[in-house]
């Protein structure tokens, strides 16, 4: 895990004079909603410093920590909490939520049960935010079903906190139950009409189900009724951005796009430029691919925090995108180096794979082996650990790119990698480019000295063989199998490896319509002609004129065939 910690232990002790903000829980809290962070830190901060035996201030201090993404940090202040007021049981919720974070769930459930043990009747706050822990987006694994549990019994003992509902809603959004989440946020609403949250998550629910124009008209309204109201103009950025990836034609992709830069700049101008406010800015150039403003924001957050990783995180896709590859490689070792294997995500192998690939290719060089095999292995994992297969399909278009520019070695490992992803949309076809690739890769440098290795032909085979498997009705895989099988044929003691894979391809074209047939009739000659030799090493010869007189119909005039069938007459007639 990211060990991200904000400066908290002594900070306390140096807050800013109450007199410049005597406000209250209440401020906090809708500093909060609004996303308005840095505002609720000093508002809290303060509090503490005010009131330094009042726990429900440390715990919301802490709370936002946990919703920043700095566990550390909210862990010194819910101990400092639950030392300063041990009655106070939601630094406990605080601690819980901590190790879930950790993926100590025992260590949670433990906390969390201490939390609840004594609970009154009305007392709701402890299983809130129980619950609430469950859903923070930033767990690995939120626990949804968990949360319900928790939060139905929050919503027993108090009625008239609207965030109850609103967080059943988030629950039941996240187990993908858009009915029941729908309603739940209404219910927020009903209960509440000043809880704006509840609005704009409703509009969500629009954008899931590709709803765009709706759910943004449905967000301007809210954004022109609250003009303060941050989130509001997020999601407004948000929903272009997805709106965008629909787009049919490039025009309207980049208008979507331009408005939801413009939306995205009033959210921040409406909640800080602080290091956590920069970070969600980034995290959304990187959807929009802007790469350009990236760099400019990670440059700017390497200003504020010269030791967050995830700044390197944001340098090294910059740089990639930008063009500048040495410089995201090194950005994203260094930040590797700094962070804990499961803080990790996909997308940081994938970036690092890529540097590395640009590099290894240089068209000025004869390329790097062991940073090539490096960057693979990488983008490997990249595909494997993604669960949206998006990365599979972007490295099956680079991919696509080598294989055109006849780098047969770079495209077969690229499409290897990407067939790491068997959900994914180009799954069959990146199987099978992968095969070509190598079929290629040996058969360009055949008469090379030394000659390539058979290993390229075995893997080609191996690619062909699982198209087979997945998709038995490609005759092209059969017959590129088949090829393949022909290279690793002894020329000087022939076995006929290549005729099964020949007839079964025959038995796969021939089941297809008449023109496709028709289109095919070389590569039906060419089976027919592998099949013949391969009767006439058997001294079979009367099928193996069967078979050449067929890849004459398939091809007329086809050389081998003619030529070999009239070397066969004298053979037929020496024995009759």
């Amino acid at each position: 895990m990211i060990r991200r910690a904000a400066s908290v232990g002594l900070a306390i002790a140096f807050m800013t004079s109450a007199g410049a903000y005597a406000q209250s829980l209440k401020d906090a809290q809708i500093a909060i909603d609004a996303e308005q962070y840095a505002k609720a830190k000093t508002i809290l901060k303060n509090l503490v410093e005010n009131k330094p035996k009042d726990g429900q201030n440390y715990f919301y201090l802490g709370d936002i920590y946990l919703q920043t993404d700095y566990p550390d940090s909210a862990k010194t202040i819910f101990e400092q909490g639950l030392e300063a007021d041990p009655k106070t049981n939601l630094n406990k919720v605080g601690l819980g939520a901590v190790e879930l974070f950790q993926n100590n769930t025992s260590g949670a459930e433990q906390l969390f049960t201490e939390a609840t043990a004594k609970l009154k009747k009305k007392d709701y706050l402890e299983n809130l935010y129980i619950g609430r822990a469950y859903i923070n987006p930033h767990l690995e694994e939120p626990d949804y079903k968990k949360a319900l549990t928790y939060l139905e019994k929050a919503k027993e003992a108090n009625q008239k906190d609207a965030l109850i509902p609103s967080s059943l809603g988030d629950a039941y959004f996240g187990l993908k139950d858009a009915n029941n989440a729908y309603s739940s946020y209404r219910d927020a609403y009903d209960m509440d009409n000043s809880f704006t949250r509840a609005r704009v998550q409703m509009t969500i629910i629009s954008k899931q189900a590709r709803a765009f124009p709706e759910a943004i008209e449905d967000l301007q309204a809210i954004a022109a009724e609250h003009a303060d109201y941050a989130p509001a103009f997020r999601e407004l950025a948000e929903t272009y951005n997805a709106y965008a990836q629909f787009a049919t034609k490039s025009e309207d992709y980049d208008s979507r796009i331009q408005e939801a830069l413009k939306y995205y700049k009033q959210y921040m101008d409406l909640t800080d430029y602080s290091l956590d406010s920069r970070m969600r800015y980034a995290d959304f150039l990187i959807k929009a691919k802007d790469y350009q403003a990236l760099e400019e924001q990670a440059n700017e957050m390497a200003k504020v925090d010269k030791v967050n990783p995830r700044i390197l995180r944001y340098l090294g896709y910059a740089a990639y995108e930008n063009g500048n590859y040495a410089e995201s490689q090194q950005a994203l070792t260094d930040f590797f180096s700094k962070v804990e294997e499961n803080r990790v995500i996909p997308q940081d192998y994938y970036f690092l794979g890529l540097s590395e690939v640009r590099q290894a290719t240089d068209t000025t060089a004869e390329g790097d082996t062991s940073l090539l095999s490096q960057s693979i292995a990488n983008l490997t994992k990249a595909v494997e650990l993604d669960t949206t297969w998006g990365l599979a399909e972007d490295l099956s278009n680079i991919a696509k790119e080598n294989f055109n520019e006849k780098k047969f070695d770079i495209s077969a490992a690229l499409f290897k990698a990407a067939a790491q992803a068997p959900e994914s949309k180009t799954y069959n076809y990146d199987l099978f480019y992968w095969g070509f690739s190598q079929y290629f890769n040996y058969a360009t440098h055949i008469n090379d000295e030394p000659a390539p290795s058979k290993d390229v032909l075995n893997d080609a085979d191996a690619a062909f063989a699982k198209v087979n498997e997945v998709a038995p009705e490609m005759p092209e895989a059969y017959l590129y199998k088949a090829k393949t099988k022909s290279l690793l044929e002894d020329p000087e003691d022939p076995q006929g490896l290549a005729v099964p894979d020949y007839k079964k391809y025959l038995e796969v074209i021939q089941s297809k319509d008449d023109e496709t047939v028709q289109k095919s009739g070389r590569f039906i000659a060419e089976a027919y002609n592998v099949i013949a030799a391969d009767l006439v090493n058997k001294e079979q010869y009367e099928e193996a004129r069967e078979n050449l007189r067929k890849a004459l119909e398939a091809e007329p005039g086809n050389a081998y065939a003619t030529q070999t069938l009239e070397q066969l007459e004298p053979d037929a007639s020496a024995q009759q």
